[in-house]
Parts: structure tokens; C-alpha cells; sequence
């Protein structure tokens, strides 16, 4: 969802929303991703900043950013799964940019524009 966010998806916000409310996500939670505010969960806060960090800094998070992931209770490989997903959202979200993707009906009620946008 941080890089839905980042990257200004308009379809893929809505949708990750969808999903994450069928899968009982705490709305604190969604609504922090949704706004790009620090997540009221701080393990799950280390995992959104490190890949905010990823993001903005393509691919140099940097020493003390990976450190603090490991501290939080993560793993290298799991520094490498969010390297892989962000991969996959690349492709994703530019797609949806460049393509104008209507949303489907089911997150129509979460719609979505980046707040400041």
C-alpha cells in the first residue's frame, strides 16, 4: 500500500483498501496508509518507512534504515521481498498512470486522491 500511495495510484489505493477492510486490517491502520501518516503499529511503521525510503531514494534506503528493519524484528530476506514487491508495483501503478484505469465497483467506495495532490 506504501507504494500505492508514493507512486499516486488512483486504482490500486482504492483496491488495496478493499481488500485489507475484507481481511479485518485495523481502519487506523488503512487510514494512515491512505494518508501517508506514520501507522499507529510501529513494526508495521519500520516496514512503511524503510519502503518509503526505498522509493524516494531509488533503492538507497541506506545502512541505518535496513538496520532499523532488522531491529524491528524483520529479516534480510524480507528487505529483499519488499524490494520485489516494489518491483511489482512499478509496474502496476505506472500502468494504471499512463492508462487512466477505470476502477472496478467493489473499492468504488474507497476512491482515492493523494492528499496534497
Amino acid at each position: 500500500m506504501t507504494a500505492n500511495y508514493e507512486n499516486n495510484c488512483h486504482y490500486c489505493v482504492p483496491w488495496h483498501t478493499f481488500i485489507m477492510k475484507q481481511g479485518k486490517m485495523p481502519d487506523g491502520v488503512i487510514d494512515a496508509l491512505r494518508s501517508g501518516e506514520p501507522l499507529p503499529d510501529a513494526k508495521l511503521d519500520v516496514l512503511r518507512t524503510f519502503t518509503r525510503l526505498l522509493i524516494e531514494n531509488r533503492g538507497h534506503a541506506g545502512d541505518d534504515a535496513l538496520a532499523a528493519l532488522i531491529d524491528a524484528g524483520y529479516s534480510e530476506q524480507n528487505a529483499l521481498d519488499v524490494v520485489l514487491c516494489l518491483a511489482v508495483k512499478l509496474m502496476s501503478n505506472y500502468t494504471n498512470a499512463i492508462t487512466h484505469t477505470r476502477l472496478d465497483d467493489p473499492p468504488k467506495a474507497f476512491e482515492w486522491t493523494k492528499p496534497g495532490a
